[in-house]
């Protein structure tokens, strides 16, 4: 029996969570067209016959100024601290900004094998994902490298077969019927903030957080959640609430739907919208709102 962590780290936006998804055959972390969508690490257990592979999914590692991105960039950084394997994930045709010097730096720190992960090379020229791989090949020593497409999955099968391959023997983390370590609040939160991303513009989303405030399952067997909403400016509260409430119940239909396919049994969702005012900026707000600060 083989078993380990794997860490997917890099930019926002390059596929870490579409890869994760991909691989477990559930979506276990939430997916939006828009970078900075994850905020939190997330894991997702795989299980093969004969192994069994925890990924971690981590935020993007970004350039961070308010206290938000800072702590999604230290989260990202504190997650691939005691895995058995990391994947930088990148996308082809990628650019290497500033924020690799961070990333380079946490994984020489590692003692640990990395694979270099060449994602979306469906929607690129063998160009320039050859320049891709020759231009990261220059500052890491990656063990292997991977050209993927997450969302095709193409070539997963084979990034799977090479990554048993470099883990140890060792027991199952986890029973076989778990997916994911993710409390049900915490999954709601998340899909309710899925919602906020697809549905509204612009940085709106960027500055909203969402916390399930109560989860009971009622006698008759639905499942009562009540979320809120918080923003950071009281004209955004409008804008989440929309004309005659419109966007505020069309958020909550799209959630309650995948919540309650989640779940398997009827939802009944509250949604209310709460200003905390510049919440993103000060880290005291960010605790006041469940954001646990890394060690």
């Amino acid at each position: 029996m083989k078993s380990g962590l794997v860490a997917l780290i890099g930019r926002p936006n390059v596929g870490k969570s579409t890869l994760m998804n991909y691989i477990v055959g559930s979506k276990v972390s939430i997916v939006t067209p828009k970078p900075q969508t994850t905020r939190f690490r997330i894991l997702g257990v795989k299980n093969l016959e004969g192994a069994q592979i925890v990924f971690v999914d981590t935020p993007g590692v970004h350039q961070a100024k308010s206290a938000l991105n800072k702590y999604m960039v230290e989260v990202a950084i504190k997650s691939i601290e005691g895995v058995d394997l990391i994947y930088l994930m990148v996308e082809a045709g990628d650019y290497i900004g500033e924020e690799y010097n961070f990333i380079f730096d946490a994984l020489k720190k590692q003692n640990v094998p990395v694979f270099l992960v060449i994602n979306k090379i469906d929607k690129h020229s063998k160009e320039e994902i050859d320049k891709t791989e020759e231009d990261f090949a220059k500052l890491f020593e990656f063990k292997e490298v991977f050209r993927i497409s997450a969302l095709r999955g193409q070539n997963v099968d084979k990034l799977l077969e090479k990554t048993i391959e470099y883990l140890k023997e060792g027991p199952e983390y986890f029973p076989r019927d778990v997916i994911t370590d993710i409390p049900l609040a915490l999954a709601i939160a998340e899909i309710i903030r899925e919602k906020l991303f697809l549905n509204l513009r612009k940085e709106l989303p960027y500055s909203s957080a969402v916390n399930v405030e109560e989860l009971k399952e009622r006698e008759n067997g639905m499942l009562y959640v009540r979320a809120v909403i918080s923003v950071a400016k009281n004209s955004q509260k409008g804008i989440v609430i929309g004309q005659n409430g419109k966007m505020i119940k069309k958020i909550g239909k799209d959630a309650r739907m995948e919540i309650q396919e989640m779940v398997k049994s009827p939802v009944y969702l509250e949604l209310f919208v709460r200003v905390e005012e510049d919440w993103p900026k000060f880290e005291s707000k960010l605790k006041k709102l469940g954001y646990v600060l890394p060690d």
